[in-house]
């Protein structure tokens, strides 16, 4: 089995079109996800500096959007590790086997998350030392 590594990783832009009534921003997510969305949450009134996520995913894919705000997301395979700064417009996949822990940078950050699975609870890498004991077996 081929695991993912952070070196992968990468943010998504989508186009933003802007005038006096607002932005406008376009996801187009039959080309974007490879995967069909199962699940959606989304994280809001979190207050700036606090941490949330901080576990990985057996099975489960994830795709962060930042609809508001500005989130710190660093994201760990256990040997490497990478920061990305998210923005209103910004994505970023998340696939199973990568450890990942968003902070909250600014009041009212909104983030999306879209999930290929339902929750299950014995999916979830709660420690790095347990992402890396699974990551050696596979």
């Amino acid at each position: 089995m081929s695991l993912p590594s952070v070196a992968a990783m990468k943010m998504d832009t989508f186009p933003t079109i802007r005038d006096q009534r607002g932005a406008l921003t376009v996801v187009e997510l039959g080309s974007l996800l490879p995967f069909t969305v199962v699940r959606l949450f989304f994280m809001t009134g979190v207050p700036a500096g606090t941490a949330r996520g901080q576990h990985g995913h057996y099975r489960c894919s994830q795709y962060f959007l930042c609809q508001g705000g500005r989130l710190q997301t660093i994201v760990s395979d256990g040997a490497q590790e990478r920061t990305f700064i998210l923005e209103p417009g910004q994505g970023m996949l998340v696939p199973p086997g990568i450890f990942a822990s968003e902070t909250y940078l600014e009041p009212n950050t909104i983030l999306q998350v879209l999930c290929d699975r339902p929750y299950e609870k014995d999916d979830y890498i709660h420690s790095m030392d347990e992402l890396r004991a699974w990551r050696a077996k596979a």
